[in-house]
């Protein structure tokens, strides 16, 4: 791997186990559902998310949508924005870190300089950040929510690097799990890209990483070893 001065981190399902939180909050929620209601809750969450991301709705809209449309297709009747709020209480007191991610953050201190490049929510993100600890040992980090864009549009990246003192771009690398948000924008903004597999699935899109790895051993040998 080539030497780089900056790695931009995304949050969640990169260092963060979202999924594992959203699986506690979700069941803590509605303990009698199955494991098949949550997978779907959380395809339903996905596409809103994706849409989100493409500007196609909005930060409100996606809060109410991925409920409501849960509970159309399972009959469920429960009001859409007291399960969201009940839901983000979950998620903000239960950060989960994927595993060897802290030592990893720890390892890489001194190495490299670190960002934090995440699209969550901001009520939700800021809690997330200090229960866990990464906004201790990382400096900058940029929540779409608070700016105002997403990832992968420009503009998110022309904040993020005005933030940490416009290094080159060459000098740069983005390391995310979602291809069509942080791979994207990392491509289109000039920078190296490290697909984290946190699925470890098949790459479907036309986005093709610099790096792949799909746990942080492999992301340490690769940034470390």
């Amino acid at each position: 791997m080539k030497q780089y001065d900056w790695l931009l981190f995304d949050l969640d399902n990169t260092l963060l186990d979202f999924n594992a939180s959203s699986r506690v909050a979700f069941f803590s929620i509605f303990p009698d559902l199955s494991d098949a209601d949550y997978i779907q809750y959380r395809a339903y969450n996905h596409a809103v998310w994706i849409a989100f991301e493409n500007g196609h709705i909005s930060k409100e809209t996606l809060k109410l949508k991925r409920w409501s449309d849960f509970f159309e297709a399972t009959g469920m009747e429960a009001d859409p924005r007291q399960v969201n709020d009940q839901y983000f209480e979950h998620i903000k007191m239960n950060p989960i870190y994927i595993q060897g991610a802290y030592q990893l953050i720890q390892d890489l201190i001194g190495k490299y300089s670190l960002c934090i490049i995440t699209n969550g929510l901001s009520e939700v993100q800021t809690s997330r950040l200090e229960l866990s600890g990464i906004n201790r040992l990382i400096e900058h980090i940029v929540v779409s929510d608070m700016i105002g864009v997403a990832k992968p549009e420009e503009a998110f990246f022309d904040h993020t690097f005005e933030l940490i003192g416009m290094p080159m771009r060459e000098d740069v690398l983005v390391i995310g799990d979602t291809l069509t948000s942080d791979i994207r924008g990392g491509i289109d903004y000039g920078v190296d890209t490290c697909w984290y597999n946190y699925y470890k699935g098949a790459n479907e899109t036309t986005y093709r990483p610099t790096y792949e790895v799909k746990d942080t051993e492999e992301l340490w040998r690769l940034l470390i070893g």
